[in-house]
């Protein structure tokens, strides 16, 4: 019997460690192919996703692994994402750039898929199901963050060596302090929990460590206010408060020192900095953070040596609160005077500047503009909003400069913006799910369970926290981990429902991923067809080019590329009557975007002297775009209006 049995032990075990590899592996791809705010990532991170979530639920469908129990706030959760999702698909109807809200949609359904690993995974742990999912984020961070040091140590390596705040791999720094703040959590957990063999308490001291470094050369204020809140949410959920708050200070506290360094050099805090100086400097940066990390090894080994008594950790206990309230008057003071100079500055729609003095400033009037500008342009879209994707569209008719902004930095006016009130309303009854799913996964688990529980919750917390000043939405690298996360806390401890055999479920699933592919498909597919006709067109291969431009508008239907395209061959052909007509298909498929009455227009000037439909077109891209750096004193808009009001233009012409 015993014999018999172990091969079975070993399978249940199996199962679950594989199922989170696999999960592991697929955020890792949102982190370092994810694309930024891009949909580039799109295909190969939330079709891998996608794949392994497939295979998961096939297996479950033949019987071979339990289906999770998902509760009745799960079960809202998943609802209310869902149909989220489909209000997000159904704005390419009426969306003002529809290419675009197809690219959201699409990434919007990644996001599904990342929430049902969550759940599977789940399902398939059982009563490891909140440690495994820890475990997993904690190396996914770690891994990450660690990369992003070793960008700043080895400039070389970084995308864009002349950006100095800290942002590979996720390509954005906001969203890299995202995860740094859980990861702070995610390292307290596994330095903090007795059960943990030593190393592992010292590699989440190391991990409290990266993440404090990564999240101070971010030089985000947000991501600092954020991280403050979910530690404090975490010492208020754990019962290790007194080894929490020792580990933080030695493993925060000598982060503090390095980035200190780090910010009385300009080589890596400001951008445009000489190769040569970035790579001397980068090099002592290295040399500092091994050196920290070798003293918080030291240091929490150390204190792991010498247990503390009841007594003394009240006493440590106390200490560490003095300490705490004189940091919360220090910040009260300073966040003062910053007001105060935020106040009498005047500064109007201004960007922060981007070095360590940003740290001082409280000054957000770019981000009060934006936000003005997706209440506008609400307004003008309303109730259904402009499409998903369309804020840097949309925003041209409001916007007072020729700056380009993607979004309105706030997820929840994001989505009246590009949703209007429907996804809206869906977005808050997701976080309303999302609070109760945290809520119950704590009530409910007890014990290692619980603790990783209390350190996943960081995940949605974090995400909420900086949702609410950035567009964290659209990024693979942070929204993946914390579905993943939500996926998790909501079947974990529950009983899994009996494992049967559904063939119809797995024969649907299968389906319904091959539709999914094929629309993340096309979008590129489109995109790869156009270039070439582009190619072909540059080598005088007018057949080819037509060719691939009508690929091009089979793969993507709502996209104006393509009509462009179309344009462009039948100028080079000669054949004028023809190629305004697909400049006009282009701006009846979207009369809202400025760019295809722009595109138009200049044709028009060009290409065929007609100084009049030269300033139809372009008048009306002005009326869509007045601030655009395009209107330069003497450009085709002016020799037009000059033609106009001179009598150029014959009634009707």
């Amino acid at each position: 019997m015993d014999s018999a049995s172990e091969p079975s032990a070993r399978s249940s075990v199996a199962g679950p460690l594989v199922l989170t590899a696999l999960v592991g592996a697929s955020l890792a791809s949102a982190m370092f192919a994810g694309d930024g705010s891009g949909t580039r990532g799109t295909l190969p991170v939330g079709g891998g996703a996608l794949l392994v979530l497939t295979a998961a639920l096939v297996v479950v469908s033949l019987g071979r692994l339990p289906a999770p129990r998902l509760g009745r706030a799960g079960a809202v959760l998943l609802g209310s994402f869902v149909l989220l999702v489909a209000w997000i698909g159904t704005t390419v109807w009426w969306s003002i750039v529809p290419d675009r809200s197809w690219d959201a949609f699409n990434k919007s359904i990644a996001y599904v898929a990342f929430l049902g690993l969550g759940f599977v995974l789940a399902g398939v742990g059982r009563v490891l199901a909140a440690r495994l999912a820890a475990w997993m984020l904690a190396i996914v961070l770690g891994t990450t963050l660690v990369w992003a040091l070793v960008t700043k140590a080895v400039p070389a390596l970084a995308d864009d060596e002349r950006v100095a705040r800290l942002n590979e791999p996720v390509d954005h720094w906001n969203a890299l302090a995202l995860l740094a703040d859980v990861a702070v959590v995610l390292g307290l957990w596994l330095a903090t929990t007795t059960a943990h063999r030593r190393v592992v308490r010292v590699a989440g001291g190391l991990l409290v460590y990266v993440a404090t470094l990564a999240l101070l050369l971010t030089l985000s204020r947000a991501g600092v206010v954020v991280g403050v809140a979910v530690v404090a949410l975490w010492l208020a959920l754990t019962s290790e408060r007194v080894p929490s708050g020792l580990v933080l200070v030695a493993a925060s506290g000598t982060a503090l020192l390095v980035a200190g360094w780090a910010f009385t050099r300009d080589a890596l805090t400001k951008d445009v900095a000489l190769h040569a100086d970035r790579v001397a400097d980068g090099r002592v940066f290295g040399a500092l953070a091994l050196v920290g990390a070798a003293l918080v090894v030291l240091v929490v080994a150390s204190g792991m040596r010498r247990p503390l008594s009841l007594e003394r950790r009240r006493r440590v206990g106390r200490w560490l609160v003095m300490f705490a309230g004189v940091l919360v008057l220090a910040a009260a003071v300073g966040g003062s005077v910053a007001a105060a100079d935020t106040v009498s500055s005047g500064r109007e729609c201004a960007e922060v500047v981007n070095d360590p003095s940003r740290f001082g400033s409280l000054d957000v009037s770019n981000r009060l503009c934006w936000w003005r500008e997706a209440v506008d342009v609400y307004r003008r879209h309303a109730p259904e909003g402009a499409g998903a994707g369309t804020f840097e569209t949309a925003r041209k008719r409001f916007r007072p400069n020729a700056e380009t902004v993607l979004q309105p930095h706030s997820v929840p006016l994001q989505q009246l913006a590009d949703g209007g009130v429907v996804a809206l309303g869906l977005f808050l009854v997701v976080i309303l799910a999302g609070v109760a799913v945290c809520v119950c996964a704590v009530r409910r688990l007890a014990g290692a369970e619980r603790a990783a529980a209390a350190a996943l919750i960081a995940a949605p917390a974090a995400y909420l926290g900086h949702s609410l000043v950035d567009y964290n939405w659209d990024f693979l690298a942070v929204t993946a981990p914390t579905l993943v996360a939500l996926g998790s806390l909501a079947a974990a401890g529950r009983e899994a429902i009996v494992p049967r055999r559904r063939p119809i479920l797995g024969v649907g699933v299968v389906v319904l991923a091959a539709i999914v592919l094929v629309s993340f498909s096309f979008p590129r597919l489109a995109d790869r067809a156009e270039r070439r006709s582009t190619r072909a067109l540059a080598d005088g291969d007018l057949q080819r080019a037509l060719d691939e431009a009508r690929w091009a508008h089979f793969f993507n239907p709502v996209s104006a590329d393509p009509w462009f395209a179309r344009a462009r061959i039948e100028e080079v052909r000669g054949v004028l009557p023809r190629a305004e007509n697909y400049y006009v298909k282009a701006i009846e498929l979207q009369p809202d975007n400025p760019l295809t009455w722009y595109t138009a227009g200049i044709f028009e000037f060009e290409a065929r002297k007609n100084l009049c439909a030269t300033y139809r077109f372009l008048n009306h891209a002005y009326t869509l775009d007045p601030k655009g750096d395009q209107w330069t004193k003497g450009s085709p808009i002016d020799v037009a209006r000059d033609a106009v009001n001179e009598g150029g233009c014959a009634e009707g012409s």
